[in-house]
């Protein structure tokens, strides 16, 4: 793993942690590749929480992944964080022959804030014609809709419903919920999934955000978008990056990987 820097749009000088298998510079082979977007609801966490799980995953995949070490909120309100990552989306399809990336098998992937993000830069890319288009969605309970409120049953609530307002009033700057907050904010507001690339989101049963996943899976499944979606039953938010070694955690894992070894 290597740690670059890329200079965004405002001449921010961007971070970005890069992962190859170390045997990748033999020959001229070139690679499928992801943009990876780390949790922490917008506000916290660092792509260095994922160094071991995207280094795993490079390993058994072969792919090579960007991690984007985006601004976060307060100090940085929506747009900030997306617009660095559709500044790493130009960057890998800018200098694909010399990174050795295919621009048509770049997929995006993320867990919670990182989901939402990750799906607001599948709709930018698609609203701004971005070609080739963005290759897989990959999102793992995903933080989606501002509009979401309430509590979680369950006993092992690890995002609530206090979180979740202090979050999205950070990153968007106002109370939550307003009738003027962009799809590309808040990416559960979509109404037409038309055209979005195939779809693969998990999510789990206990979790804040399993209603907004399922109604973003419909969305998808209406517009006639390839989805697949695994609801994990009994289990709370990031239940795999607590008990990374379970038997569910070990097949939501597969699953990712299985899906970034067939772009």
């Amino acid at each position: 793993m290597e740690i670059f820097r890329i200079e965004a749009g405002d001449g921010y000088s961007l971070p970005i942690y890069h992962f190859q298998r170390k045997d990748w510079n033999v020959g001229e082979t070139v690679s499928a590749a992801v943009i990876h977007m780390h949790g922490g609801g917008l506000i916290a966490m660092s792509p260095a929480m994922s160094v071991q799980r995207l280094s795993q995953i490079v390993s058994d995949t072969g792919i090579q992944a960007f991690s984007v070490d985006y601004r976060l909120a307060p100090e940085h309100r929506f747009p900030t964080a997306l617009n660095d990552c559709w500044d790493c989306l130009g960057l890998l399809h800018a200098n694909a022959r010399s990174l050795r990336i295919d621009p048509s098998r770049i997929a995006v992937m993320g867990e919670s804030a990182g989901g939402g993000l990750a799906a607001a830069l599948t709709i930018k890319a698609k609203n701004a014609n971005f070609s080739p288009p963005i290759a897989h969605q990959i999102l793992s309970s995903p933080m989606l809709d501002d509009r979401t409120s309430g509590q979680v049953p369950g006993d092992f609530c690890l995002w609530d419903a206090e979180d979740n307002l202090t979050a999205w009033t950070a990153y968007l700057g106002q109370p939550p919920g307003g009738n003027n907050v962009s799809v590309l904010a808040a990416p559960g507001r979509l109404t037409d999934a038309s055209e979005l690339p195939p779809l693969y989101l998990d999510t789990s049963q206990f979790d804040l955000f399993v209603h907004e996943n399922m109604e973003y899976v419909q969305k998808h499944l209406q517009a006639g978008v390839h989805t697949e979606c695994h609801l994990y039953p009994g289990l709370p938010h990031g239940f795999d990056g607590l008990l990374p070694t379970h038997s569910v955690s070990q097949q939501l894992e597969n699953n990712r990987k299985r899906i970034l070894g067939s772009l």
